[in-house]
């Protein structure tokens, strides 16, 4: 993965009208990236995910983007205008945990940064819903900070032209609060998405992320999160397909950092044609996070003797006052029920389609919202040869 003419002059163009503080943490980061050591995308003599082949020159970001539903009392604001009246938030809560070389590489190039506050006590009945267009390679963010006792639930659907996509959403629960994240990502099959999701947990709060990967040819997603005080919960549902020469690179990880806490890892996938796939998920009990529980499956239904799945399911226990577990299964469709669906008069093609639908509505089901239940059915459907 190479990327060409970055260097200072690119943060400048970029970082018109920004708070010092803020630019100068651009050039740290850049400086950084340029002398961090490349990320390692291989985890095994077999596992690997290209990304020899991804080249970037462009760094400017393009793109449209539709807010449906926003609550009054909540604040929805473009970095560019946040600065102006919630800089403090920004500056307490933007990427404080910085892990690998590429999410440098989003700290210095960050743009259409999208500020999400939920004050204390304000329950948002009306899902938040952000529909993203990326007309050009984007570096965009979304950063959410629900106060005390507040809950939201955002959809973000992900429509592209042929992009290089970095994403990074940050999402800080505050103690008795929920939040519910749902991305539907549909971005063009020729796209290469980077995307990471965390949360960081308060007491007896709750964050949980549903996850739908479609599009892209190369879709790295890294889902985490933190349950940082006593009684935090938190689930992670991934659902995917991939056809064609689609990579996915998936990883969903929970880290309990307090006694009570609860975890739920649900990966269910599709993989079709010549696409692989490589799942890692973990479970981590810190030392004391007595009485959690951590909980982690994933399965993938194989449609294509050229496809490949590999799973990596991993528990780190530090705590032994606890309940964790873990499976997977990867498998070709059941020619049995095949079998069973066409000698009741269904033709192949849609005893396939009946079978995968129900393989990935198990987590579809979780979804509340009709429409964007009813949009994930017909991606399946769409999907499938």
């Amino acid at each position: 993965m190479k990327f060409e003419k970055l260097d200072s002059s690119v943060i400048k163009d970029i970082s018109n009208d920004e708070p010092e503080w803020f630019v100068s943490d651009r050039l740290r980061s850049l400086e950084l990236f340029n002398q961090a050591k490349d990320d390692s995308f291989t985890y095994g003599l077999t596992m690997k995910t290209d990304i020899s082949k991804i080249n970037v020159s462009d760094y400017s970001s393009k793109m449209n983007l539709v807010i449906k539903n926003k609550d009054d009392r909540i604040i929805v604001k473009d970095f560019k205008e946040a600065f102006n009246d919630e800089s403090d938030l920004i500056k307490k809560y933007f990427m404080k945990s910085i892990k690998t070389k590429m999410e440098l590489l989003h700290r210095s190039l960050v743009q259409n940064g999208l500020l999400i506050y939920i004050p204390r006590n304000v329950k948002v009945k009306k899902e938040l819903i952000l529909d993203y267009e990326f007309l050009n390679n984007s570096f965009d963010h979304i950063l959410i900070v629900a106060d005390i006792n507040s809950e939201i639930n955002v959809i973000e659907k992900l429509t592209s032209n042929e992009v290089f996509r970095s994403n990074i959403v940050e999402i800080y629960a505050k103690d008795n609060s929920k939040v519910n994240f749902y991305s539907l990502q549909d971005l063009d099959e020729n796209s290469n998405n980077f995307s990471i999701k965390r949360s960081f947990v308060g007491k007896d709060a709750t964050c949980n992320f549903f996850s739908f990967d479609f599009g892209s040819l190369l879709n790295f997603n890294n889902v985490y999160s933190e349950l940082v005080d006593e009684g935090a919960n938190s689930k992670i549902y991934e659902t995917y397909f991939s056809n064609n020469n689609q990579q996915f690179n998936l990883a969903c990880s929970m880290h309990h950092k307090s006694n009570n806490t609860n975890s739920n890892i649900y990966t269910k996938g599709v993989l079709d044609d010549k696409s692989n796939t490589i799942y890692r998920g973990l479970v981590k009990i810190y030392e004391n996070a007595e009485n959690s529980n951590g909980y982690q499956k994933e399965d993938a239904l194989i449609l294509s003797e050229d496809s490949k799945a590999d799973s990596i399911p991993n528990l780190e226990i530090n705590n032994y006052d606890v309940k964790c577990s873990h499976g997977s299964s990867i498998g070709h469709i059941d020619k049995d029920k095949l079998f069973y669906l066409m000698s009741r008069g269904i033709s192949k093609e849609d005893s396939v389609k009946l079978v995968v639908d129900g393989f990935l509505g198990e987590i579809i089901d979780y979804v509340s919202n009709e429409e964007l239940r009813e949009e994930l059915k017909i991606k399946v459907i769409e999907k499938i040869k």
